[in-house]
């Protein structure tokens, strides 16, 4: 019994060591919303948005403002009006940089990832909405 036991526990352990993340890529989004209205949501109530989006998966549609890569290599696509200051943060899957390379700045995205949160703003420089495990359902060049 002491060996099952062991065994299993060292599967179990095995198993969840070299687990992966889902791709989005083929998963049926929970919420499909425009990038403003998202953004709309959470400044009108965060607390309220947080229990209606965050660890939901999230398809949202909205007019590229930014593209940033970090020294690691990692695209971030920001999403939302030019003249808000807040705007929907979205941080590309590892496996899907080269998609994120390919997007210009000022063209319309659908982009699905799981919503973690919203950074609000308490200074003047806008709120953003944080999607993560980011991939691009439709690029609208």
């Amino acid at each position: 019994m002491i060996i099952a036991d062991i065994s299993f526990s060292v599967w179990i352990g095995f198993k969840e060591y070299y687990r992966t993340n889902k791709d989005f890529t083929n998963v049926k989004a929970d919420i499909k919303i425009s990038a403003a209205e998202l953004i709309h949501e959470f400044e009108t109530s965060d607390s309220i948005g947080n229990i209606k989006f965050s660890g939901r998966i999230i398809e949202t549609t909205g007019n590229i403002k930014e593209i940033n890569k970090d020294e690691s290599g990692f695209y971030t696509i920001v999403l939302g009006d030019t003249t808000s200051m807040s705007s929907v943060r979205c941080s590309m899957d590892s496996v899907h940089q080269k998609d994120a390379a390919m997007l210009n700045i000022g063209s319309s995205v659908i982009i699905r990832g799981a919503c973690t949160g919203f950074n609000k703003d308490e200074m003047g420089l806008g709120s953003d909405v944080i999607l993560n495990r980011c991939v691009i359902v439709v690029n609208k060049n």
